[in-house]
């Protein structure tokens, strides 16, 4: 009896491969459709934060000049573009959180289908799942993020899938130019995307060094970033505003983020791995990449720490989401170099195939299973939804509250919540002043009721401030000579009643 078992484990995943090599695109597809429902359910019911609603607000402006101009004048430090795509759909969506996170959820389901569609010429059926898959867990955050990440990360993929088709000379008259439109895309949606050409350059001399012939078509399709930046160079220098003191400087800890997915589940690949030594299944004889693929892949794979030494001496500014774009890459090399390790192990492919999608399912259910709420001000709506109704003003010392409770806050917290800005004490006590440079500009491009800090304190004298842990003004405040009184002693404050020194 446990001999046969033990034939029915091994048998199982022999099925599974068998069926995945016979009806590998329908599989393919229903997997990727059930992604893409999962994303649309938490595009709809996923409450916004803060780079999202600056999205939104972007995205209202009356039409796409006027997105460029508030990009000019700083609403955003993100590129026009994404804003453009959103603005452009919002006649047709009726739910303003599925309209702003659209376009990233079909990008990022685009991104999978590319990927598959990269390693099948190269690896079996269940390897081919296994590098979208893994890339998929790697940046699973940004199926339903409101901003251009998933755009970039469809740009990518399908950049490396017509760069492997122009060089096997598969439909080149349309692989070359999809390449320069990829590409081109992708930088008009993050400037930092340009350095995705990097791996492509050094992968294409690798070719002409081993062939002798250099491909000048690719080449001038690699170009196609090139006036995609001179384009956008009036709003690079607008942005320079924000280097000087932005919230993420260029430092060697924010590298670790980009990795952490994978070494989550390194150990148990690993452990599968190891555990494909005994009853090894014969190598396969379809090859892996080619010379230049394993140089992109590596080379991918390392430009998260070219590009942030870069920016140490050039930007100042680096956060790991800049450099989503080598994720598909990295997921290619990642796999490719398993599958070897495995010897090319089907069983042990398929085990580690559900092991991956059965992580990324779990965490889809868990989100699913959980009720929305406000990334970083809950507490605050919560409080402020408590609170007897009052005409007071409500000041909310953080700006990433402020944008949250004026877009999901009852009508009567809206109309009565102010973020008061000040450049000087965001620099005095945080050290970076984004916050209080966005937060100007949006100003004057909403109806959000932001003013200057100095006209907050001279126009109300009484108000109730709402402020998390880490904010400085209940402190800033009391060193002013005001009175500040927690409303709720008996809890973390969160609310205070503030009244000036002149109040009776």
């Amino acid at each position: 009896m446990a001999l046969r078992d033990r034939s029915v484990f091994f048998r199982i995943p022999e099925e599974i491969n068998l069926t995945l090599e016979r009806h590998f695109w329908f599989v393919a597809l229903v997997l990727v459709f059930l992604l893409l429902a999962a994303g649309i359910v938490q595009d709809v019911r996923k409450k916004m934060w803060i780079d999202e609603l600056y999205t939104f607000y972007m995205s209202h402006q009356a039409n796409p000049t006027e997105i460029v101009r508030a990009t000019l004048e700083g609403c955003d430090g993100a590129p026009p573009l994404y804003a453009i795509m959103v603005h452009a759909i919002l006649p047709w969506v009726p739910r303003e959180e599925l309209t702003v996170r659209l376009p990233a959820t079909l990008g990022y389901c685009g991104m999978v289908l590319c990927l598959i569609a990269f390693c099948r010429p190269r690896l079996p059926a269940v390897y081919s799942l296994m590098a979208a898959a893994l890339a998929c867990y790697g940046a699973l955050d940004y199926l339903t993020e409101g901003r251009g990440y998933g755009i970039v990360l469809c740009c990518a993929a399908g950049a490396l899938l017509c760069w492997q088709a122009a060089m096997e000379g598969r439909r080149r008259v349309m692989a070359v130019p999809m390449l320069a439109l990829c590409l081109a895309v992708m930088t008009a949606i993050h400037y930092y995307s340009v350095f995705f050409l990097a791996p492509l350059f050094v992968a294409e001399m690798v070719r002409w060094r081993r062939s002798g012939k250099l491909d000048i078509a690719v080449l001038m399709a690699m170009a196609a970033p090139l006036p995609v930046l001179a384009l956008h160079y009036p709003l690079i220098l607008a942005g320079e505003r924000f280097e000087q003191h932005f919230w993420s400087p260029a430092r060697l800890h924010n590298i670790p983020e980009l990795y952490s997915p994978y070494l989550e589940i390194g150990l148990p690949i690993a452990l599968l791995a190891a555990f494909s030594i005994s009853r090894r299944s014969a190598k396969p004889a379809q090859p892996t990449l080619t010379i230049a693929e394993w140089v992109a892949a590596a080379t991918f794979s390392l430009m998260p720490f070219c590009v942030l030494v870069l920016s140490r001496f050039t930007t100042h500014v680096f956060v790991d989401r800049y450099t989503l774009w080598a994720v598909p890459g990295v997921a290619v090399l990642a796999t490719t170099l398993f599958y070897l390790a495995a010897d090319g192990s089907i069983r042990v492919g398929v085990i580690t195939l559900v092991f991956i999608l059965g992580l990324i399912g779990f965490r889809e259910v868990s989100d699913l299973s959980r009720r929305p709420a406000l990334l970083e001000g809950e507490g605050i709506r919560q409080a402020l939804s408590a609170l007897q109704d009052d005409s007071e003003p409500i000041v909310i010392a953080d700006h990433h509250v402020f944008m949250e409770i004026s877009y999901y806050g009852s009508p009567e917290i809206r109309q009565r919540v102010i973020y008061p800005v000040n450049r000087d004490l965001d620099l005095r006590y945080f050290g970076f002043d984004t916050g209080a440079l966005l937060m100007s500009a949006l100003s004057h491009r909403t109806r959000l009721h932001i003013i200057g800090y100095d006209v907050m304190l001279a126009t109300y004298p009484r108000f109730v401030l709402a402020a998390l842990p880490k904010d400085y003004l209940p402190w800033q405040l009391t060193r002013a000579g005001y009175r500040v009184v927690p409303v709720d002693p008996s809890a973390v404050p969160t609310l205070y009643q503030v009244d000036s020194p002149a109040s009776p």
